[in-house]
C-alpha cells in the first residue's frame, strides 16, 4: 500500500500489521484449510511490507482502490488482494477491532477468461510419453482422468476408500459423498502401487504422502511442464464434465459424479454442450441446403443449376 500521503507510525498496536497478527492467531483463520491459510498468509505479508504501519483507522476505502489500482496489470493479483483485505476486514469488524470493512463496495476489476484450459488428446499423448508406466506422474494423471476427482480428493485418494470395486470418498471441498466406479485401466495401475501409506500417491524423494493440496499441485504442475503440456489439474477435471455433458449426461449425473451439490455448475456444462449439439445439427442442415455452387458440396444449389442445364 505504499504511495500513501498519510501520516505513518512505527507498527505497534492498531497497525495494519498488528491486526494481521491478530488475525493469524484467530479461531476463524486457524480453521482454514492449510493451503488457504498459507495463500493468505503470502497476501498479507506483501501488503504489510509497504502498508504495515498504518493505522487501522487509516484505512479506507481509498487505500483500498489504490491498492486495487496499483495491481492494475496483474487483475487476478489485484482480486485476490481485495478478497483477502476483505476476510481480514469482516474478522476485524466482528472482533471489534475496525468500524467498518473498507473493501465493502469497492469495484473489483474484470478479468476476461475462460478458466482452466481443458486437456486434449494430445496432451494426454505427450503426458504418457513423457512419464513412463509406472511412475507417480503416469499414476496421478491416469487418478485424475479415470475418476475426475478434485486434486483436493486425489492427492488422498488410497486403498481405504475402494470397496467392490467403487470408490467411496467424501469430497473435502464441499462434503459431498461420491461414489466412482474403478476403471480397469485405473485399477490394474492401483494393483501395482506398493506405497505402504494410506495414499497412492506419494512423494517422488521422500516417497510419503503429500502434505497439501498446494504442495500436489506444484509437483504435478511441474509435471506437466516437464511435457511441455500447457494443462493443469483442474483441465483434466474441466475436459471429463465436458465430455459427459456432450455424451447427454444430466445435470444429476454430473452432480453425482463431481461431487457438486448446486445446479449451477452441471447446468453451466450441459449448457455448452446443448449449444455444441444444436449447432452441428444445424450446420448439417445448412449444408444440405447450400447455396455453394461446387457439385462436391452435396446439394443445393449447386444441384439446381444442374437440374437447369439439363432442361
Amino acid at each position: 500500500m505504499a504511495g500513501q500521503s498519510i501520516e505513518t507510525q512505527p507498527a505497534g498496536k492498531h497497525t495494519l500489521q498488528w491486526l494481521v497478527d491478530k488475525y493469524q492467531q484467530s479461531a476463524a483463520f486457524k480453521g482454514l484449510k492449510e493451503s488457504t491459510q498459507a495463500n493468505r498468509r503470502n497476501i498479507l505479508k506483501k501488503v504489510c511490507e509497504t502498508g504495515g504501519k498504518l493505522l487501522i483507522s487509516q484505512i479506507n476505502r481509498t487505500t483500498i482502490a489504490a491498492g486495487r489500482d496499483r495491481r492494475a496489470d496483474t487483475p487476478h493479483a489485484a482480486i485476490n488482494f481485495m478478497k483477502v483485505m476483505g476476510y481480514l476486514f469482516e474478522w476485524a469488524v466482528d472482533a471489534g477491532y475496525a468500524k467498518v470493512n473498507p473493501v465493502r463496495d469497492v469495484k473489483r476489476p474484470k478479468v476476461k477468461s475462460s478458466g482452466f484450459k481443458p486437456w486434449t488428446e494430445e496432451d494426454v499423448i505427450a503426458f504418457y510419453k513423457k512419464h513412463g508406466a509406472g511412475t507417480q506422474e503416469r499414476l496421478a494423471l491416469e487418478i485424475m482422468l479415470f475418476t475426475g476427482l478434485r486434486r483436493c480428493d486425489a492427492y488422498r485418494l488410497g486403498p481405504q476408500h475402494i470397496k467392490n470395486g467403487v470408490i467411496e470418498i467424501r469430497a473435502q471441498k464441499n462434503g459431498e459423498e461420491l461414489f466412482i466406479p474403478v476403471d480397469p485401466i485405473l485399477a490394474s495401475s492401483l494393483d501395482r502401487v506398493q506405497t505402504g501409506h494410506l495414499a497412492y500417491l506419494v512423494t517422488p524423494k521422500q516417497g510419503r504422502p503429500f502434505k497439501s493440496e498446494a504442495s500436489f499441485g506444484n509437483w504435478f504442475g511441474k509435471a506437466c511442464s516437464d511435457a511441455d503440456v500447457s494443462g493443469r489439474a483442474h483441465g483434466v477435471r474441466k475436459q471429463l464434465a465436458q465430455r459427459l455433458a456432450e455424451a447427454g449426461g444430466s445435470n444429476a449425473e454430473l452432480k453425482a459424479l463431481f461431487g457438486w451439490n448446486s445446479d449451477a455448475m452441471a447446468a453451466l456444462y450441459t449448457k455448452n454442450a446443448d449449444k455444441r449439439k444444436l449447432s452441428q445439427a444445424a450446420a448439417q442442415k445448412l449444408k444440405a441446403n447450400s447455396l455453394s455452387p461446387h457439385p462436391n458440396d452435396g446439394e443445393g444449389l449447386a444441384e439446381n443449376d444442374q437440374a437447369n442445364t439439363d432442361a
